[in-house]
């Protein structure tokens, strides 16, 4: 049987392993093209993949990227998904600059305040 000092470790050993993925996955989010951002949004197919799954992953992707990248790449970004028409608004409305403001980040944090998955 497992003890509660065993679940405490596996527990820890998981919130390290977690931050050190943010830390690898925002460097490689800050050193991507926008062409490579692109075909990242572009598996979000609303047309492939709608409902809770969709959202419940896509939304800290949105939080991930408006925090680690620039005003410049993120409207580049909502204007090549506007330009997709109606199945894509819902990604280009994510990327609008409006939604910024989403973002949660307490003072003193090392990483903004996430949505986990």
């Amino acid at each position: 049987m497992t003890t509660l000092d065993e679940f405490w470790r596996v527990r820890n050993a998981a919130a390290v392993t977690l931050g050190l993925c943010e830390d690898q996955m925002r460097r490689a989010i800050r050193d991507a093209s926008v062409e490579q951002l692109v075909a990242l949004l572009e598996t979000f197919s609303p047309a492939r993949s709608t409902g809770p799954e969709w959202t419940r992953t896509f939304e800290p992707l949105m939080e991930r990227l408006w925090a680690w990248r620039d005003a410049e790449t993120m409207t580049a970004l909502a204007a090549f998904f506007r330009a997709k028409g109606v199945p894509w608004m819902a990604v280009a409305n994510a990327l609008s600059p409006g939604r910024r403001a989403d973002l949660r980040h307490p003072a003193g944090a090392r990483l903004p305040a996430f949505t986990v998955v």
